[in-house]
């Protein structure tokens, strides 16, 4: 599984390369495309401490930025 993981994750950078040196609007448009498939494939073939990591990672900066916003009354 890491294997195909790692495989969809080099297809997406490659594609988010293309996309940034294409001119074309429709390349762009498909390497766009291409790209989220691609890193949405690497997500669901990912083991499963991948994803908790990952979600630990998004949890804890999403909790970080939450407590920046709340105003502090003493």
């Amino acid at each position: 599984m890491l294997v195909y993981s790692l495989i969809a994750l080099a297809i997406a950078f490659l594609a988010i390369c293309i996309n940034s040196n294409a001119t074309d609007e429709i390349v762009q448009v498909a390497a766009t495309i291409t790209a989220g498939l691609c890193l949405f494939l690497s997500l669901v073939f990912a083991p499963w401490l991948v994803k908790v990591v990952i979600l630990m990672t998004l949890w804890a900066v999403t909790k970080k930025h939450a407590n920046s916003w709340i105003p502090r009354t003493f």
